[in-house]
């Protein structure tokens, strides 16, 4: 550094300062340079982010200050940004066209973009002085043609990959802005949009009026623009749809209107990248344009007004559908006399009413509905069962004529006669879902605007508690909405599509299953929408009553998991989980988890593996076996010999996280196979804190069936409680903790060792290792899962035993609908992120997956899920999905053109058995624990345990289409012929049971 440079330095650092307070962005800049200056990069970009960071104005409101002083990304992170791009390659041709300004701002908007972490950028500015250039990454260019016209040929031109950003002049973009953009492209070639949020600066430069946007909805598109000009747009997207330059500040609108726009295709960054001199204000004239031009593209029909929060949508029915309106009641003869008068004014053609009422059918109730049917074609059925809300709409929906269900709540009053046009017209849509309305309370305020999952623990409404017409962080309430789910008081669906998807969960007595009607509906495929246009009176919980079944906030919790863990995507994350009026995050807003964990009475922390000291005391002191207790198993054995039938067994469970993977499903599967064929009566022992009420809501989610088996908890091996449970023919452990309660159990006849993995394995050479490998010890016979196991059990610790192969559940992980593995565009590689525990090698496989992103860039997208890892754990270019729905899996999979599934252990993993059910070839470890399901150049590839081998390997299915093809039919098939059926894989299970000396073929018992 020469002794200029080196004096400016100082003397700005002085200034700074001297100037700055001690949290100011200028402090945070003075940081990032020292940073940047230790990882020894240049002066240059050090003052160029530090510029960045202390010409950023701070918000004069406070909530906003504060919120925004939480959110600014760290100095750290900037310096970190800075390195990364200086030593690693992001190939993403990113360009920023500047409309024009005054020169302050023209020179604002350019210092904002000199200061970005990521270098790999450059700017058009149009219709400005040639002296702005002064970066060699900006140019300026004319607009002889008029700005717009020349702004849109330059939205078209050039690659079809590369990427278009606008920005008026004055517009001042946070650091990390050409980062992020440039980063989620690199991370995901298919994604077409990217979006972030954005505020307004005042006269003073200082940001306000900050706006918060769901993922991408396209139905809120439909009467407004929500996402104004903050996104990103590949150019294959605009070429593809076309500019019309003549729209003025409606451009935008109808570019992404024109754009034909899939979910999957559009990327949502919730944070405030942008602070803007204005957001593109559009006459309705014009509004009513674009929407217009969109409907006759797409062949839609309907009328176009304005309305307080834009364009309203009035479709058209020409064919009206038939409607049956279903309303369950318990007599509530006051709520009924004002639902069903304003039902009666409704202004709709052809619709019929079903009433279930559950208060009583006496002849006075009867002689009531005669005298106040109002003209209706009304129907009543008497319900003289328990109530469940769900079973009673099923119920009625069953015996509807209707070609839409609307489902309506007597606690309703329906205000505006065009009520079931709206619901009708947006339900016989395409792509659309459930339709709700708008719901306001006795006072006037907003009741309901849609679900948001994850809000006050379970769910809640949004816009709670509003005025009707508020401007929020959110956006307007008079706008169309995207939602999760809508709430039942007033929803309507197809009765084909209602149908479906299984109707209302009966699992849900009173509430929660409108909600997961709604996960339905989407997991189908569908939208779902809620309109703010006419208004619907409720008074909430009159029907049902304010006191919730503590089984519907269980049975919430199995479906709602994937929202409560990763976020409503129509929310957004700087919004305070505590209200669905939305208000910004507080530093300790806890999110939902630990809400719901609180009602549940569960802890529900991510298990990341330790091994260490305390543990390690714990279970020491727990797991104990001596001579005796082996030879009292022994004995015990030696005085059953031949075939003893099986009519009780005790499963020794060391707890349930989740019934439907690994091993707890196999074991909970096979409960429920020897149960139905067999007839054998269950008891479960857990080793947990007592809590039934969970573990049964977990049962009951993914076997139905074992919901009502009895159930004991103990402490642990010693428990002295073990003593206490009741007698059973044969008792199994699950796990290799509990192999020392079998072990030390007395009231049985035979005890077994469910062994699904070479659990040693769990752990590092030492005292857990040890205590795992004891427990094969301890003369339980052996079930176990594959024969390869049973060879070591047998062979390693003089075991007795059988063994079954395991299957897939077909009904999740099939092939059927699949993407084709042969296609345009990049390759999708799935792997299962575990990071924190050891038996996954996620180290390995961390750098053989940048070495193929870096090979292969825009040709491969490389996708993980799994709540055990979070974003920072992954490393770059990795686009984590966070938890996924049981169902969800195999939907993901069938999307995917290779999966990674590695293990260095001898288990027997799920994951290759459940691609290969979907289609999808594997890649894995050349392990000789896969012999009898991966065939290498046959249905996988195998390959050496380092990182070359592994991302050689993925990279060959990346390039070679033919190869993936091959070898995806072979894994297919291979599944298909020997491992789809799960009763065919337990079909010896019950005679290893009944004699597991009597060894048959492929290790099981033949009786």
């Amino acid at each position: 550094m020469t002794a200029g440079r080196r004096g400016a330095r100082v003397r700005l650092s002085g200034v700074a300062r001297r100037a700055a307070p001690p949290d100011s962005s200028v402090r945070a800049g003075l940081r990032l340079g020292r940073q940047m200056a230790r990882d020894g990069l240049g002066y240059l970009p050090r003052l160029r982010a530090l510029w960045a960071l202390a010409s950023q104005p701070s918000p004069t409101e406070p909530r906003y200050a504060d919120w925004s002083a939480r959110h600014r990304v760290s100095a750290d992170d900037l310096a970190d940004q800075i390195l990364q791009h200086r030593v690693e390659t992001r190939p993403v041709d990113l360009e920023v066209v500047v409309r024009p300004g005054g020169l302050a701002a023209t020179r604002a908007t350019i210092d904002s973009l000199v200061g970005q972490t990521c270098p790999t950028w450059r700017a058009v500015l149009v219709d400005a002085e040639a002296g702005l250039a002064t970066d060699p990454r900006v140019t300026v260019t004319a607009a002889a043609g008029g700005v717009d016209a020349r702004v849109a040929e330059l939205l078209v031109a050039g690659d079809p990959s590369s990427v278009v950003v606008v920005l008026d002049a004055g517009d001042v973009v946070e650091p990390d802005l050409v980062h992020q953009v440039v980063s989620h492209c690199w991370d995901d070639p298919a994604a077409e949009v990217v979006h972030w949020d954005d505020d307004v600066l005042d006269a003073n430069g200082a940001p306000g009026d900050p706006l918060f946007r769901p993922s991408w909805s396209p139905d809120v598109l439909l009467g407004v623009n929500y996402l104004g000009r903050s996104f990103a747009l590949r150019r294959r997207a605009v070429q593809r749809g076309g500019v019309d330059a003549t729209l003025g500040d409606a451009l935008w609108w109808d570019l992404l209107l024109r754009a034909g726009l899939e979910d999957e295709r559009v990327v949502r960054i919730p944070r405030v990248l942008a602070h803007l001199v204005r957001r593109p204000v559009v006459a309705p004239d014009r509004a009513r344009q674009v929407v217009a031009d969109h409907l006759r593209r797409t062949g839609q029909q309907a009328e176009l007004v304005d309305g307080p929060g834009g364009v309203v949508v009035r479709w058209a029915l020409p064919d009206p559908p038939s409607v049956t309106v279903i309303i369950p009641t318990r007599h509530n003869q006051q709520m009924l006399s004002t639902c069903l008068p304003s039902l009666a004014a409704t202004d709709y053609p052809a619709f019929d009413v079903r009433i279930v009422d559950n208060g009583g059918r006496t002849p006075e109730h009867e002689a009531w509905y005669a005298a106040n049917d109002h003209g209706l074609d009304l129907d009543v059925t008497w319900w003289d069962e328990e109530f469940n809300y769900s079973r009673v709409n099923n119920v009625a929906a069953a015996g509807a004529s209707g070609d839409v269900l609307v489902f309506l709540n007597d606690d309703t009053e329906l205000r505006d006669p065009a009520w079931l046009r709206e619901l009708v017209g947006w339900s016989i849509q395409p792509g659309i879902g459930l339709v709700g309305l708008q719901l306001i309370d006795p006072e006037g305020r907003i009741q309901h605007g849609g679900v948001v999952v994850g809000v006050n623990g379970f769910a809640d409404h949004l816009f709670l508690g509003l005025e009707p017409h508020s401007a929020t962080l959110l956006g307007s309430t008079d706008w169309y909405r995207n939602t999760l789910s809508v709430t039942a008081a007033c929803v309507a669906v197809r009765r084909e599509l209602f149908e479906q998807v299984g109707g209302f969960d009966e699992r849900f007595v009173l509430c929660g299953s409108d909600v997961v009607l709604g996960f339905d509906t989407r997991f189908a495929g569908y939208r779902n929408v809620c309109s703010p246009v006419t208004e619907v009176r409720h008074l909430e919980s009159a029907t049902r009553g304010r006191t919730v079944p503590v089984g519907d906030f269980h049975a919430s919790y199995w479906r709602y998991q994937k929202y409560l863990r990763g976020g409503d995507p129509y929310f957004s994350p700087s919004l305070s989980t505590r209200t669905g009026a939305p208000l910004f995050r507080d530093a300790d807003d806890r999110g939902p988890m630990p809400q719901v964990g609180e009602v549940l009475g569960r802890n529900f922390t991510v298990f990341r593996q330790k091994a260490d000291e305390a543990e390690s005391v714990w279970l020491s002191d727990i797991c104990r076996a001596d001579d005796a207790v082996v030879d009292a198993v022994d004995a015990l054995h030696a005085g059953t010999s031949g075939w003893a039938d099986v009519e009780t067994m005790n499963w020794f469970f060391p707890d349930i996280d989740s019934p439907f993977y690994g091993g707890i499903n196999t074991a909970l599967r096979l409960a429920e196979h020897l149960q139905a064929h067999h007839g054998v009566r269950h008891r479960f022992v857990m080793m947990a804190d007592p809590n039934e009420v969970f573990f049964r809501s977990a049962l009951a989610a993914a076997f139905p069936s074992l919901a009502d088996v009895p159930m004991t908890f103990i402490g642990g091996p010693t428990d002295p409680e073990l003593s206490r449970v009741p007698y059973a023919d044969v008792s199994i452990a699950t796990l290799w903790v509990t192999a020392y309660s079998v072990a030390r159990f007395p009231h049985t006849r035979r005890k077994f060792y469910l062994i699904q993995d070479f659990e040693p394995q769990f752990y590092p050479a030492g005292t857990n290792y040890a205590l795992a490998e004891e427990g094969y010890r301890l003369g339980l016979y052996g079930l176990c899962n594959t024969e390869r196991l049973l060879d070591i059990y047998e062979r390693d610790y003089r075991g007795v035993g059988g063994s079954f192969m395991p299957a897939v559940d077909d009904s999740v992980f099939h092939a059927r609908g699949r993407r084709p593995l042969r296609h345009d565009g990049p390759a999708t590689v799935f792997v299962y992120a575990r990071p924190g525990h050891w038996r996954n090698c996620w180290e390995l496989a961390s750098l053989a997956l940048g070495e193929l992103k870096e090979r292969l860039g825009d040709e491969v997208r490389i996708v993980t899920a799994g709540s055990w890892a979070r974003p920072d754990d992954l490393g770059r270019g990795i686009e984590h999905l966070g938890l996924l729905d049981y169902r969800d899996t195999g939907e993901l999979y069938r999307r995917c053109d290779l999966g990674v599934a590695l293990t260095v252990s001898a288990h027997p993993s799920y994951l290759p058995l459940e691609l290969m059910a979907c289609g999808v070839p594997v890649v894995a470890f050349d392990n000789p624990a896969g012999d009898w399901i991966l065939h290498h150049e046959v249905n996988s590839l195998r390959c050496r345990r380092t990182v070359d081998g592994l991302a050689e390997a993925m990279s060959r299915l990346v390039v070679d289409q033919d190869l993936r093809v091959r070898l995806g039919a072979a894994a297919e098939t291979t599944i298909a012929e020997r491992f789809a059926r799960w009763d065919d894989a337990f079909a010896g299970v019950y005679g290893v049971l009944a004699d597991p000396h009597a060894r048959g073929a492929h290790g099981t018992a033949s009786p």
